[in-house]
């Protein structure tokens, strides 16, 4: 594939490729990351529940340390704790969290995984794992004996993991179940630690209908961060828009109290996995996908994230360490923890700057020219024209929805004549002022081929502009795929058909309005240049992930260049630009005077 010279100027923190597009008035409030003392990247450790020799616990301690992790996340097992109402054993726990604690590590405490006899399933075994929904103050006394002991070093506490997730939560799901348990251990907590933190138990932000639930279930007060798992694997995180991870999550803040949002897990498998049967993605590429994920996730906002594993499980080859003997052979570390080890080195006490790409944008909609618009068979609102408030120009879509029952409701607006859509763009993106619902607003697009493929731009947010965007490559999932056969894959040239409001919640009953601007198409190479400062050090994260030539200026007259691997190098300015052979795996380029 021939490489293109392109140039990523320098200057703080505007995005070069979107010079041309008009800026909105007024913007929704831009969540930017925090300028944070340590690394804001963790690792899910697993020592107390994984490792089996207490009196080496120092071994992985030691590996999680020497990769730079500030925070490690770790499960307290109920039902190893506490095997029956009148035992107790806290070895593994004292040991693993001593471990990590000698080495300046904070913890998060995970409480789950109750005994059986804690459950009032019959059928559970009396002093085994059980992941049915436990006595709510069982639960509550357990997590107070937890923070009793732990809580003059520990004060970060999840309270289950993934309850929304019929894997470990028995029988079924239950939000009203899962909030009693969790108002109920939070009142325990704080009563033994007054200044501890409750994390909600890591949901999927990706379907918000749980957690809207714990919500009016009167729960929303009882935590203080809220934690998801954003796993798009085996999708890039560029391909799988991980920078819009969280939008749904926050719309749904911005109604029920803002909160610090937190990534427990997050990862990619160097092989095949529980999400990919085929394992597309090797160690290396595994390597790439750590940085730039994590990466992509300090940008949107999230104030920590975890890393999902820290050692390999047996067909989950999720870790930084490779499973090799078992469960306590430590000996061969990944790419990927080398990786996650400059990442936390390179970004240390880091300000974040900006984050710049090379696309360009061109129009494809700025309904200045509304066109004739027919709604489909769901009578559930209205596209109409407004000038009311607009992004950019005098005119601007308003669609007004109703949506009347607990089932998905949604409606469709077909255009009478379908706008093209320019070239070969890697994304499509469209400007939105929300209401707040975070309902999903979505495409259909037609493509050379005839076939009609339906694309996510995102959850509509709080009210302010906000731009959504959908990046276009790879196959579509078959419940996106809205006219039978074809390939699933957009082929150009292809054309805007309707536009779609999904509801976010299946449960939600109700209406309201948003408005639509500046439909563009996303084009040009790919290639991205984080910036970063720290006192009067520049670092720019640069990566390609499909291979560029590119350059950055700078007043040095070089820089130190740190490979994703950990080896340094130096690079000599040329006229005041830095040039470089960009890949998949991310650089850190560190200059004076930017």
């Amino acid at each position: 594939m021939r490489q293109r010279r392109i140039n990523i100027l320098l200057i703080c923190a505007v995005l070069l490729a979107w010079a041309a597009v008009p800026r909105p008035a007024p913007l929704a409030a831009e969540r930017l990351p925090a300028i944070l003392a340590d690394t804001p990247f963790g690792l899910n450790t697993h020592l107390a529940t994984r490792y089996t020799d207490i009196a080496s616990m120092d071994v992985p301690a030691g590996l999680v340390a020497q990769a730079g992790a500030a925070w490690a996340r770790e499960d307290i097992q109920w039902w190893r704790v506490q095997p029956s109402p009148e035992t107790w054993d806290w070895s593994y726990t004292d040991a693993a969290f001593g471990a990590l604690l000698a080495h300046g590590i904070s913890i998060v405490g995970v409480l789950g995984h109750p005994p059986g006899w804690a459950t009032p399933d019959a059928t559970d075994n009396a002093s085994d794992l059980s992941f049915a929904a436990p006595d709510p103050e069982r639960f509550a006394a357990f997590a107070a004996a937890v923070v009793q002991r732990y809580g003059h070093y520990i004060h970060h506490w999840e309270i289950w993991n993934e309850p929304d997730n019929p894997l470990f939560w028995k029988p079924a799901p239950d939000p009203a179940a899962y909030a009693a348990l969790l108002k109920r251990a939070s009142i325990a907590i704080h009563a033994a630690d007054p200044g501890a933190r409750v994390l909600i138990g890591g949901v999927n932000p990706f379907n918000t209908a749980f957690l809207r639930q714990v919500a009016q279930a009167g729960a929303w007060g009882s935590f203080d961060i809220l934690a998801i798992h954003p796993y798009i694997d085996p999708s890039t995180p560029e391909r799988g828009n991980l920078l819009a991870a969280a939008d749904g999550v926050r719309a749904l803040a911005a109604q029920w109290g803002d909160k610090p949002i937190w990534v427990t897990e997050v990862g990619w498998a160097s092989g095949p996995s529980d999400h990919d049967a085929t394992g597309t993605i090797d160690e290396a590429a595994q390597a790439n996908m750590l940085a730039r994920g994590l990466l992509l996730l300090w940008r949107a906002g999230v104030e920590r994230i975890f890393w999902y594993t820290l050692k390999d499980d047996l067909n989950n080859p999720y870790g930084l360490v490779a499973l090799g003997a078992g469960r306590a052979d430590y000996s061969r570390l990944k790419p990927a923890y080398y990786a996650f080890q400059t990442l936390a080195r390179q970004t240390a006490g880091a300000e974040f700057v900006g984050l710049r790409d090379l696309f360009g944008r061109s129009t494809v909609l700025d309904f200045e020219a509304f066109g004739a618009w027919r709604r489909g068979d769901q009578p559930n609102g209205t596209l109409t024209l407004t000038g009311q408030r607009t992004h950019s120009g005098r005119a601007a879509a308003r669609l007004d929805y109703s949506f009347p029952s607990n089932g998905n409701d949604y409606v469709v607006f077909r255009r009478d004549r379908p706008a093209a859509i320019p070239g070969t763009p890697y994304a499509l993106g469209m400007w939105v002022y929300g209401d707040g619902s975070g309902h999903q607003l979505k495409v259909w697009l037609q493509d050379a081929q005839g076939e009609l493929l339906q694309y996510a731009l995102g959850a509509v947010g709080p009210p302010g502009w906000r731009l959504l965007e959908a990046p276009l490559g790879g196959p579509v999932a078959p419940w996106n795929r809205i006219t039978p056969g074809g390939d699933g894959q957009l082929s150009f040239p292809a054309s805007l058909v309707a536009i779609v409001l999904d509801d976010g919640d299946d449960q939600f009953i109700g209406g309201g309005t948003v408005l639509l601007d500046d439909m563009i198409a996303i084009s040009g190479p790919e290639a991205y240049d984080m910036q970063l400062r720290r006192g009067d050090e520049a670092i720019d994260v640069l990566w390609a992930p499909e291979g560029q030539r590119a350059a950055i200026r700078t007043r040095a007259t070089g820089a130190t260049v740190t490979a994703l691997g950990g080896a340094a190098s130096t690079a000599l300015a040329e006229s005041g630009k830095l040039s470089f052979a960009l890949g998949p795996a991310p650089i850190f380029v560190r200059h004076s005077g930017g």
